[in-house]
This record gives C-alpha cells, sequence and structure tokens, in this order.
C-alpha cells in the first residue's frame, strides 16, 4: 500500500486557477509563434512547444486568422491565441515562425518581417523551419549566420549574406533552424537549450 502524504496547504494556495478550476501555468518567459494560417507542421509545433514548457517558457500564437480554427498540415485543427496585428516582441523573449506547405505569405507579410527584425535586433530567440527560413532571409536577419531550412531557399539565404547548411539542425548566435519536420524532438531540445542561456 503506498501512502500518499497530505498536500502542504501553503503549496495549494501558491496555485492560481481559471475559471474552469485549472491550474494557470506560470512561465519564466514566453516565446511568439507565427502561424500561416492553414497548412503548418503541427507535429515539429508540438515538440517545440512542449520542449519550451518543460523549461518554464510558454508559448503564444498568433496569426492573420483568429476568428476560426486553423488547419495544420495533417489536419489538426488549431485556434490561436491572438492576432498577428496586435503582436510586438516587446513582452516576449523570442519568435518561432512556422513552416508550412506551399506558399504561406508570411515572408511577404510586413508585421512579420518586422516582428522578426525587432527580436533580432534585441538579441532574442529567433527560430523557424522548413520554409520559415524564406521568412528570416526576406527579413534579412541571416546575413553572417549558418541556417538550414527547404532547400528551396539555399539561394535567397546566400544572396542575403547568410550560409545554408542543410543539416537537419542550425543553431547560430540567437538563430535556430530546422530543414524539416524530421528534426521534431531535436529541433525543440534546441529551442529549449537557446531560451535556458
Amino acid at each position: 500500500m503506498v501512502t500518499i502524504p497530505p498536500m502542504d496547504q501553503s503549496e495549494s494556495e501558491e496555485q492560481e486557477l481559471d475559471e474552469d478550476g485549472l491550474v494557470i501555468q506560470k512561465y519564466d518567459s514566453t516565446v511568439l509563434v507565427v502561424l500561416p494560417a492553414k497548412g503548418f507542421g503541427e507535429q515539429i509545433l508540438r515538440y517545440a512547444r512542449s520542449s519550451l514548457y518543460n523549461v518554464h517558457v510558454g508559448t503564444y500564437s498568433v496569426c492573420t486568422v483568429t476568428d476560426e480554427l486553423i488547419e495544420g498540415r495533417l489536419q489538426d485543427e488549431f485556434m490561436v491565441d491572438g492576432p498577428l496585428s496586435e503582436a510586438s516582441m516587446e513582452s516576449y523573449s523570442g519568435i518561432l515562425v512556422a513552416g508550412s506547405e506551399g506558399a504561406s505569405g508570411l515572408a511577404q507579410d510586413p508585421q512579420v518581417l518586422a516582428l522578426v527584425k525587432a527580436a533580432h535586433a534585441d538579441g532574442k530567440l529567433v527560430a523557424g523551419w522548413g520554409d520559415a527560413v524564406e521568412v528570416l532571409a526576406q527579413a534579412g536577419v541571416v546575413k553572417g549566420s549558418r541556417v538550414t531550412g527547404a532547400a528551396t531557399y539555399k539561394g535567397l539565404v546566400e544572396q542575403q549574406g547568410g550560409k545554408y547548411s542543410g543539416r537537419e539542425i542550425q543553431a547560430s548566435g540567437n538563430i535556430i533552424t530546422a530543414r524539416d519536420e524530421g528534426a521534431g524532438m531535436r529541433f525543440g531540445q534546441a529551442l529549449a537549450e537557446r531560451v535556458r542561456i
């Protein structure tokens, strides 16, 4: 028989509950996650978010679509936390740009590019996988850095002064990139290591 000691009264009082009676998680910092409206890689996103949560770093997701569920590559549906139009890097420790299938439009979105530039200028985490490397290149943050991602953007990365490694995971200063969704767990671990610094 296993005896479970009673919960210390002070521990139960420290936990703040929401209106549904669930414990509100407290984080040391939060990473902004930018998602396209359709086709993002939900598997690698799960790895990234859970790895960050394990080191007490939360995530806040934004998208241009906020009034309906957005759909991942494997058709998982997801409700974002807020609108992209209201996002600012002030209260975040970094930015994670989601890769997706096909053209996501994120690399042509001035708001996304401004967020990536702001995070990089402040030395915060800048991360992405797959075709998200196009966003980093268009934002002008890859100059002098080694990155990986969808091979389609190798030329663009080099044109912007970066070096395309083609590796599964590439960390270069505050920039962490993954070639594709196959990097899932390793990408999440790299993010967790970077935000702990």
